[in-house]
């Protein structure tokens, strides 16, 4: 059957009419993804490590207004008056400097948000502490302040107090009352208010806390959220989706980027990336921490702004380029951009300088002298008089010298040090031979003195500070597929440890690794810990707090994620640090006859006290083994943590660092 002419016609008419509101449609969604924007775009001054100055804070707060930015949240972990005395009021030329922050806020159309942490020592269930949290935060309203931040993070997991164990089922009801009583007090005077919870990561934390939560307090509260990881390259709309369901609403992103605190040898100056756009849609808004430096934070925040401004359109490397044309002008852009790119990247990927900080990472001599050379030459353009009156070149200037100076002395320490060599190809490789120790095979009366044990069987453990009272040594003996540890502490005073947990007081801590043939760089699950306890009784004059831990020894392993990894890598690991308390687990399976073999005894002394341990080593003539132990020293009114490790690289997470104790 053939069309007629009419047909015909009608069906062209037809297509493009069908054509041009495909088009529309393509164009509106188009135009609706440009338009798509968050509702928060800011910075949190959250890092630990020194706070900004207060002129570098009015500098940060005018930069967000300029390019964009509507939400500052003053939170530094180390000022005393915002976490550790959160109950003191500020007076005098502090609260002048607030007063004025305030005000460049308010002309740089930033919303000021003061946050306080008071988690580490309120009693819920008190009055009285209500009242010195309302009251404190009422004297920042009183200077204009409008918006609160309640941070319940990096805090103790679980209830503390007597009285709050006998007022609330757990922590997440003692958080609903809290919360929902100072938000309606908040709102009655049209004051704002938002909660970082303290499971704010999909990586540990308690999920029936983070539901208890959101189900109990205010939908009109954000809650802040970190992503699968404390900091990590990829969120998506997926994740949040889903940690907003746990929540009863959709998330507010406190993105750990550019923050540098859990690898202080570097800057991180690169571009946001792995954020997926449609985040804009599942999300409350995007909050960057950023580094301790803030005019360097700037590079990496200016991409933040234009990421949360157009997340459909955002170009990662356009807007880089545009951030330091933007702060440094297109020459200084120019000159700034070789020693950028050595540090455009992430505290989630390597950097050519990783190798300097984390062991087993291959260090080539010549890459590391190069990318050193040009550290130094942009830094000799940029101290040059062309930039001298370059404002933001001279503000990062400052920043940058300290990064090169350690990096260039880490250098050179490792190249002179006797413990490394210089392999035919060119890398540096450290000499495991020369901290091998023989462990002698000799029995051992296991009963915490170690009398029978020779002096000349023990080494000294490095301190993490110079110290003249406290000393720490350690010997092995080897028997009967048996490893014997003796440890000798000299310390004049004891600190108990935290009930039940693995973080606080006076300790050790034993990392084995059972599975030499995995090569991967981190400590790992089958591998196990041993965490000892000094004995506090009978108590003694010099020993703090004593009282009957609930067990001698803890044991387990480490489930570690991508973040926990970077951060015990780039630290001495203390065996105060809050990582225990949330990637220690279970004894793996595989380990569980070892660890149901493993004895202690220990006994005090009149300068300290004294361990022997017996670990079962079945068929195996080494063993790579890493011991911490942390002298708690009280220093007038505060304590100092002193740590000592067997090995001359101190890092417990890192198995490459482990010393080798030959088995005769």
């Amino acid at each position: 059957m053939s069309m007629s002419r009419t047909d015909s016609k009608f069906s062209r008419v037809a297509v493009a009419s069908i054509t041009a509101a495909f088009l529309i449609i393509v164009f509106a969604y188009r135009q609706y993804q440009i338009a798509q924007s968050f509702e928060l775009i800011g910075v949190v001054e959250g890092f630990y490590g020194s706070p900004w100055s207060h002129d570098e804070r009015l500098d940060m707060v005018r930069f967000m207004g300029d390019v964009g930015m509507n939400a500052y949240f003053y939170a530094p972990k180390d000022d005393p008056f915002h976490r550790q005395n959160w109950r003191d009021p500020y007076t005098g030329d502090h609260l002048e400097r607030f007063q004025e922050l305030v005000e460049v806020s308010a002309v740089s159309n930033v919303m000021l948000y003061y946050a306080i942490s008071p988690g580490l020592s309120i009693k819920y269930s008190s009055d009285d502490d209500y009242i010195a949290l309302k009251n404190k935060l009422l004297s920042m309203v009183y200077l204009g302040v409008r918006h609160i931040a309640l941070f319940l993070d990096d805090v103790p997991e679980y209830l503390q107090h007597e009285a709050d164990k006998e007022a609330f089922a757990n922590l997440g009801e003692a958080h609903v009352a809290l919360v929902n009583r100072l938000f309606a007090d908040l709102d009655a005077i049209g004051v704002n208010l938002i909660v970082c919870p303290t499971t704010y990561t999909a990586a540990w934390g308690d999920r029936d806390y983070v539901q208890i939560l959101g189900d109990g307090i205010s939908e009109h509260i954000k809650l802040f959220w970190t992503g699968n990881d404390v900091a990590i390259g990829t969120i998506t709309t997926e994740d949040a989706t889903k940690w907003g369901e746990l929540m009863s609403r959709n998330p507010l992103i406190w993105d750990n980027f550019p923050v540098n605190d859990f690898e202080v040898w570097r800057p991180i100056v690169g571009p946001l990336t792995g954020r997926d756009p449609k985040l804009a849609n599942t999300t409350t808004g995007i909050i960057a921490n950023p580094m301790d430096a803030p005019y360097l934070s700037m590079i990496s925040l200016y991409t933040v702004a234009d990421y949360g401004k157009r997340p459909f359109s955002y170009d990662e490397k356009r807007s880089w380029q545009d951030a330091l044309i933007h702060l440094a002008g297109a020459e200084g852009a120019r000159a700034l951009r070789p020693l950028a790119l050595l540090y455009a990247d992430y505290g989630w990927t390597d950097n050519i300088f990783t190798p300097l900080y984390t062991p087993g990472k291959l260090l080539e001599i010549n890459a590391i002298r190069d990318a050193l050379q040009t550290f130094d030459e942009t830094l000799d353009r940029l101290r040059s008089e062309e930039f001298s009156e370059n404002t933001y070149i001279q503000n990062i200037i400052p920043e940058l010298e300290p990064f090169a100076k350690q990096t260039r002395e880490r250098f050179e320490s490792m190249v002179n040090n006797r413990f490394y060599r210089v392999d035919p190809e060119g890398f540096l490789v450290f000499r495991r031979e020369l901290e091998e120790i023989i462990a002698l095979d000799a029995p051992v009366t296991l009963d915490g003195n170690l009398n029978e044990w020779g002096r000349n069987e023990f080494r000294p453990l490095k301190p993490s500070v110079a110290t003249e009272v406290d000393r720490v040594e350690a010997a092995f003996r080897t028997q009967h597929q048996v490893l014997y540890a003796g440890i000798r502490v000299q310390t004049d005073t004891l600190f108990a440890p935290n009930m039940n947990t693995w973080v606080g007081g006076d300790q050790i801590l034993f990392a084995l690794e059972f599975t030499p043939s995995n090569r991967e760089t981190w400590i790992q699950p089958t591998d196990l810990l041993i965490q000892v306890r000094p004995p506090l009784n009978p108590p003694l004059n010099n020993i703090v707090a004593p009282r009957e831990a609930s067990s001698e020894v803890l044991k387990g392993s480490f489930y570690l994620t991508p973040f926990s990894q970077r951060g015990i890598s780039d630290i001495t690991m203390r065996t105060i640090s809050s990582f225990f308390d949330h990637f220690v687990g279970d004894v793996h399976p595989t380990l569980q006859g070892i660890s149901d073999g493993i004895e202690v005894m220990s006994r005090r002394t009149r300068s300290g006290y004294e361990v022997e341990v017996a670990i079962p080593v079945p068929s195996l003539s080494e063993i790579n083994i890493a011991i911490s132990v942390n002298d708690a020293v009280k220093s007038g009114s505060h304590v100092r943590n002193v740590n000592f490790m067997l090995g001359e690289r101190p890092y417990i997470g890192n198995r490459n660092t482990y010393v080798p104790i030959i088995l005769k």
